[in-house]
């Protein structure tokens, strides 16, 4: 009997350790954008906004600018969203990614200020030329980098964050390698060739509550592929 209740303990410890080796589930679904919304996204350059009369433009997201590069915040990120979360707007935030960083820093600095909220719109990182510095390293570390970023964004999120970017950028830093990630589109002439989850057809757009012009986002018929 002895033994009988000894191989009966081992298979309950088994057991436990088992479930204890279990993944934890994610930490925060993202919320779905149905095809055909529309959306803005915001920075700090876009100065103070007005909520009351934003409440009533015909748009369905925001996305907001929180980090760029290992240590810059931007300054009106958390004003923004947490005002924009209590009055019901479907938000995201996004990092601007520089190229002559490192990016688990940069992974860090937009984990420290975007806390892990359940419902909210998959985490998005702006990968373009534009006001980016030269790359260090080539173009396989470079890579690397982008990746080690992106693996901790997951991690902590729960969900495979979206790679705002540009035809060009995307061919020549992209493609192959994250092919297999949500993309976020500019291309401000027409539709994107193939297909993309979000894109941004206007970077002067006007809304009510906010001076200046605005990047305009829609969410094609269906989620795609970017092209190659």
């Amino acid at each position: 009997m002895r033994i009988v209740g000894l191989f009966l303990t081992c298979c309950l410890l088994l057991g436990a350790c088992s479930k204890a080796a279990e993944p934890a589930p994610p930490a925060a679904p993202a919320a779905a954008l149905a095809p055909g919304s529309e959306g803005i996204d915001l920075s700090h350059h876009n100065g103070r906004i007005n909520w009351d009369q934003l409440d009533a433009a015909p748009l369905d997201f925001i996305y907001f600018k929180a980090t760029e590069g290992r240590d810059w915040k931007d300054t009106r990120f958390q004003e923004n969203w947490l005002e924009a979360s209590q009055r019901g707007w479907q938000v995201g935030a996004y990092h601007f990614y520089l190229l002559c960083k490192d990016g688990a820093a940069q992974a860090a600095n937009f984990i420290q200020s975007v806390e892990v909220r359940e419902g909210t719109l998959p985490p998005a990182v702006d990968l373009e030329y534009a006001h980016n510095c030269t790359p260090e390293g080539s173009r396989s570390a470079v890579r690397a980098e982008i990746s080690e970023f992106l693996t901790a964004i997951e991690a902590e999120y729960g969900v495979r964050p979206v790679l705002y970017t540009t035809p060009e950028f995307y061919h020549d830093w992209l493609a192959g390698p994250f092919a297999d990630y949500p993309v976020w589109m500019r291309s401000l002439s027409g539709p994107p060739q193939g297909e993309a989850m979000i894109w941004q057809y206007s970077m002067k757009g006007k809304v009510p509550g906010i001076e200046g012009f605005v990047d305009l986002n829609r969410v094609p018929g269906k989620k795609a592929q970017a092209p190659e």
